[in-house]
């Protein structure tokens, strides 16, 4: 793929991610309840944040295929360390979140 390809293909991923953003933002601000409003709000940031990942990688790529400085490998390995992070922290994030649900709510079968 040639660099204005990368460019294009790097334009539009950045758009789609502002497009998200801007979304979840009217998300919280249109949506009557809170959990409506979470629901929106991390779902369109989670997939801005990925769009933006990607379009670094994109550049990353690019950038190093027609340079071959070291720097650029440093951007990539930095952004895939800096996704293994957000994973791990998300997945962590849940299971406390699960289990302080799971504490408080009873389940439909348990006595009163």
């Amino acid at each position: 793929m040639s660099s204005f390809l990368f460019d294009i293909a790097i334009w539009l991923l950045l758009f789609g991610a502002f497009v998200f953003g801007v979304l979840g933002f009217f998300g919280l601000l249109i949506f009557p309840d809170i959990r409506s409003r979470m629901f929106t709000a991390s779902r369109a940031s989670l997939i801005a944040a990925g769009l933006v990942v990607v379009s670094v990688l994109l550049y990353g790529i690019n950038a190093y295929r027609e340079t071959g400085l070291d720097i650029y490998l440093a951007l990539l390995a930095h952004t895939v360390l800096l996704v293994l992070v957000l994973c791990a922290g998300t997945n962590v994030v849940t299971r406390i979140v699960k289990d302080a649900v799971a504490e408080t709510i009873l389940p439909l079968d348990a006595k009163k």
